[in-house]
């Protein structure tokens, strides 16, 4: 057969498949497959030097992505004639309404003997100076804080040469207290130590530095 090229087709029937070839001298190449009549048709061109679009897949992976859900650890505790929420709470250094709302508490004031309670985690005791470092007739902020709520809380100022008590406060819900300790133009230079105070002793310890506010010469 002498070499057209031209490409062949055959009239389309339904349910038929129709291949769409270009003869060359050398070689016969196929390109494209329609099937009439299907719910899809494949591979339709219109020139014999283009070829197919490369297939593109629109699979969507059925994989979900993990998630992970942390629980707090907690303990329990058995109530005991006496007890009141205030009390627990303040015994495991945390808030009356975090433990009402881990045990969905509707009365808080209501609590029954040998009823178990979770107690959530204790926040960590941290007591801290701002700033660290200053000069003589600066304030000094004192923030404590994971004290036992509702507790008293007093703090004790150790300079070089004085020891100061300020007066006692009340830790808040969330067991924070802040403070305000002012030094005088005449105080000693030197670090100072701060010491927190509560019913059981002193819960924490930090330390500060006051400059001269004149070089000595």
């Amino acid at each position: 057969m002498k070499p057209t090229g031209r490409r062949s087709a055959s009239p389309c029937r339904a349910g038929s498949v129709i291949i769409v070839a270009v003869f060359r001298a050398e070689r016969t190449r196929v390109i494209g497959v329609v099937v009439v009549g299907g719910a899809l048709l494949v591979g339709c061109t219109h020139s014999a030097r283009r070829s197919l679009p490369p297939a593109t897949s629109s699979t969507t992976l059925g994989r979900t992505a993990a998630t992970t859900t942390t629980t707090l650890p907690y303990v329990t505790y058995r109530v005991r004639p006496g007890d009141s929420l205030t009390q627990i709470a303040s015994r495991y250094r945390v808030s009356p309404l975090l433990i009402a709302s881990l045990n969905h508490l509707s009365n808080p004031d209501l609590l029954a003997e040998g009823q178990v309670l979770k107690i959530p985690p204790a926040p960590p005791l941290r007591l801290a100076v701002r700033p660290r470092m200053g000069t003589q007739g600066q304030a000094f902020q004192i923030v404590l804080t994971g004290a036992p709520p509702g507790g008293p809380i007093t703090f004790e100022v150790h300079s070089p040469t004085s020891d100061f008590t300020g007066p006692q406060h009340v830790a808040s819900a969330d067991g924070t207290v802040n403070a305000t300790y002012q030094t005088g133009a005449n105080d000693a230079a030197g670090t100072y130590t701060v010491v927190a105070k509560g019913n059981t002793g002193p819960i924490g310890t930090t330390t500060f530095v006051v400059s001269a506010s004149t070089p000595v010469t």
